[in-house]
């Protein structure tokens, strides 16, 4: 049977198979800082071996070379390996779920909204001149946000549809985000939109949110 334990003890967001790999995270978790050698003299494995995995982990996120150190030696400096934040777990979602609770209380909330809106559809430069260039550029940008989002010409504007929700567990108790969602999508396809047709959180967690035209 396989067992399964967190990767740090003070907050667990992951759990991982035992493996190779996790005892690498558990080993650079209370030896920062660490080479591959000193890695490998720890779980008894080559240094060749623990640099593959090492190189896994990397590319996965999990851990990040964090310097280099002289060997002494004529051959390349000494790679140092630490955790990565996404290996020590954050508290993003509980920070945003408080400020959220905050903005709730305020009679500016549906416009401060709008502001945040507007500052982070400003990273993006849009062809204001050609529109079918903008809906594609705001559609790309979107989807670098991990919307999943896709857009359909209508006569009365771009409907625009979204399959996933980036922050869903923090829309399922804040419904402000639907208003902020609003703002994002009306702002980047610089037409009037509003929310038609919302996901099922619990019948169909992949059911899309629809935003159309605003009649008028």
């Amino acid at each position: 049977m396989q067992k399964y334990f967190c990767i740090i003890t003070d907050t667990c967001y992951t759990l991982f198979v035992q493996s190779t790999r996790q005892k690498i995270l558990h080993y650079l978790n209370s030896h920062p800082g660490a080479t591959a050698v000193e890695i490998s003299r720890s779980l008894d494995l080559t240094a060749a071996n623990i640099r593959y995995h090492l190189g896994l982990l990397i590319n996965s996120g999990w851990v990040q070379i964090s310097g280099k150190r002289d060997s002494g030696y004529a051959g390349r400096p000494i790679k140092l390996y630490n955790l990565t934040s996404l290996s020590l777990g954050t508290n993003i979602e509980l920070l945003l779920a408080a400020m959220l609770e905050s903005l709730a209380t305020k009679k500016s909330a549906n416009s401060d909204l709008r502001a945040i809106a507007e500052t982070l559809a400003a990273k993006i430069n849009l062809n204001p001149d050609n529109r079918i260039l903008r809906f594609n550029k705001a559609l790309e940008y979107l989807n670098q946000l991990n919307y999943h989002a896709s857009w359909e010409a209508r006569p009365d504007g771009p409907q625009v549809i979204l399959r996933h929700c980036p922050y869903l567990e923090l829309a399922k108790n804040h419904t402000q985000l639907c208003q902020f969602d609003n703002h994002l999508i009306s702002i980047l396809f610089d037409t009037p939109l509003e929310l038609t047709q919302k996901r099922s959180f619990g019948t169909n967690p992949f059911s899309p949110c629809i935003f159309k035209p605003k009649p008028g």
